[in-house]
């Protein structure tokens, strides 16, 4: 097998456990290639020729890694696990400690892979610019930029208006991204093996504004409203926290379920429930 280790420079700035596990796979006569993130001088260039060339991405970091590796090879359909260095790890399968048991189980084929859905957004300017799509694991988040102050965001389900809300923000999430933001600010906790996007408002204005859940077949439409006349309503929209771009008054964003999948492999057959309670446990 060949390798992609998708290490994080700041959770191991010394390389040494990346330099551990490469040393493993050498020693069982696979190859690797690294790439360090953020982009290394040092590293590979991650394009599709790299890419094509992994049967197996290793992520070493926590669960932003993983969402960003998401993001840079997702597109490629390889399997991918996390390697934990991070802290609570809802993403990640395993500790450093167990990366031996883990290759080994890798390349003998012990292993189960899980289709994790994937939210697909674009941006709309309101002179009609369509911007690229992009595509997140966690979720996609309509936020105020500066100013403390609430904005207004106009809601529309399958081109049929929903609702307007003035709040802090709104999080559209996947069922992978329930115990993320979306856990934060409130909203429900869903089994990662479901097909549903669920929408939370931050900080909301009204009290009566809650979680809806959506089916994944849903098309969600999100424009900014002018406030008032003396404000100017803008606000970033966060791709997984990692691709932020500024939209104003008139901008749309479009938010459905995304065609392709990441899978993402597990070891273990532990139950959700069982590793909820206990990432979740006081400790």
């Amino acid at each position: 097998m060949h390798f992609l280790l998708f290490s994080n420079v700041h959770k191991d700035p010394g390389r040494e456990v990346t330099d551990r596990l490469a040393d493993m796979i050498r020693k069982r006569g696979s190859t690797f290639t690294v790439w360090r993130e953020p982009d290394d001088p040092g590293g590979e260039v991650l394009n599709r020729k790299l890419l094509d060339s992994a049967d197996c991405v290793i992520v070493l970091g926590g669960d932003g890694t993983l969402l960003r590796a998401s993001h840079s090879a997702g597109s490629a359909n390889i399997p991918m696990i996390g390697v934990n260095l991070g802290t609570t790890g809802f993403l990640t399968e395993v500790e450093s400690s167990a990366m031996e048991s883990m290759l080994d189980r890798l390349l003998a084929g012990d292993y189960s892979v899980e289709k994790r859905m994937l939210l697909q957004g674009r941006i709309i300017r309101k002179n009609g610019k369509k911007e690229n799509d992009f595509t997140s694991l966690n979720d996609i988040v309509v936020i105020r930029e500066g100013v403390l102050r609430l904005i207004a965001i106009r809601i529309y389900v399958n081109d049929v208006f929903f609702d307007t809300y003035e709040a802090d923000g709104i999080i559209l999430s996947t069922p992978t991204g329930s115990t993320g933001y979306n856990l934060s600010a409130g909203g429900p906790i869903v089994s990662p093996g479901a097909r549903l996007i669920v929408m939370t408002p931050v900080s909301p204005h009204s009290l009566s504004k809650k979680s809806i859940v959506f089916d994944a077949g849903d098309r969600i439409r999100i424009t900014l409203e002018e406030k008032r006349k003396t404000q100017t309503n803008e606000a970033i929209v966060s791709f997984d926290g990692y691709m932020n771009y500024e939209i104003s008054v008139g901008d749309e964003v479009e938010i459905c379920a995304a065609e392709q999948v990441l899978p993402l492999i597990r070891l273990e057959e532990h139950s959700f429930y069982e590793v909820l309670g206990r990432k979740l446990s006081p400790r």
